[in-house]
């Protein structure tokens, strides 16, 4: 029960917060100036309003998770790299992780690896979404990870928190959430 209670107090916060990013901006832009709004909360903004609308990523538009990577490659040309599980547009600062098993190439996951991201700390995540589903520190990174509720996960990639307990965000996943 008091897990059930936990997950509808998350779900009714991440419907506010998508509430906010999508009504939320003409609010504020009518009470302040929009500068008003720090770059690192207007890009988390983006980053789970991209999520949660279409499973896409910053650099990852038009393509989705779900798209094949045939699509992919017919509009932007073959990756820069790839290999039997992804497909990396470096120059975009994206990452196209697929299934090679079958015919179309499903994309399974989105990585996005832009510059601007490292404006993001961990604090500012957290201030702005809440407590994550887990955090995990893993081999050199911390791993943040919120759901949109049986429909996609985004997993924030951060430098170290044992270095620094406020960590600098370095990329981001949106993949399918697990089932």
């Amino acid at each position: 029960m008091k897990q059930k209670n936990v997950l509808t107090r998350r779900f009714i916060m991440f419907l506010t917060l998508v509430f906010l990013m999508f009504n939320g901006s003409a609010f504020a832009s009518a009470a302040a100036p929009e500068s008003s709004q720090s770059k690192p909360d207007l890009l988390i903004r983006k980053i789970m309003g991209l999520a949660y609308e279409s499973q896409q990523s910053i650099n990852s538009g038009p393509f989705s998770v779900g798209d094949s990577l045939k699509k992919v490659k017919k509009a932007w040309g073959p990756p820069e790299d790839l290999s039997t599980v992804a497909a990396n547009y470096w120059s975009r600062n994206v990452r196209f992780l697929y299934d090679d098993s079958t015919g179309r190439q499903t994309i399974t996951a989105i990585e996005d690896f832009d510059p601007q991201l490292q404006t993001i700390h961990l604090s500012d995540l957290k201030g702005l979404i809440g407590e994550p589903v887990s955090e995990v520190e893993q081999e050199g990174n911390y791993y943040v990870t919120y759901t949109g509720y049986a429909k996609y996960k985004v997993v924030f990639v951060f430098d170290s928190a044992w270095i620094n307990p406020d960590p600098i965000l370095t990329m981001y996943t949106v993949e399918v959430a697990d089932q």
